[in-house]
């Protein structure tokens, strides 16, 4: 494998030189900026006891989380106001984790929109604490 060659400038008529003047010597580089402190992140750190303590509660968390599924796999019977069912017990649970969670944000929705109408009547922002 051959190493590639360097192109050659090209030549200059005879007497090119004299009618030019020479051209200025390149312009030297700017002054680097200082390099920026290194922020305590950036550098490499042995222990980090949050992070072994989020862990540690966040395998807690998932334990308990298994042994709460497992306890409650008994079934029961449901009567809705037309028909009956046997459902697990932590389908039941779950079932009213979920409709809890989607009517708390709909009720907080609904809050602010009344209180984003009521400012604005008044002429103030949301963020505005007068």
């Amino acid at each position: 494998m051959s190493t590639p060659e360097t192109p050659e400038p090209p030549e200059q008529p005879p007497g090119a030189s004299a009618e030019r003047p020479s051209t200025p010597p390149p312009a030297a580089p700017a002054p680097r900026a200082p390099a920026a402190p290194v922020e305590e992140e950036d550098q490499p750190s042995t222990f980090q006891p949050w992070l072994y303590i989020k862990v540690g509660l966040l395998l807690i968390v998932i334990a308990y989380a298994i042994a709460f599924i497992v306890k409650n796999t008994r079934q029961i019977k449901i009567d809705f106001v037309f028909t009956d069912a046997n459902v697990r017990v932590i389908w039941t649970l779950l079932l009213l984790l979920a409709i809890g969670v989607v009517s708390g944000m709909l009720i907080s929705q609904l809050y602010r929109h009344r209180r984003r109408a009521k400012l604005a009547k008044q002429g103030r922002k949301p963020g505005d604490s007068r």
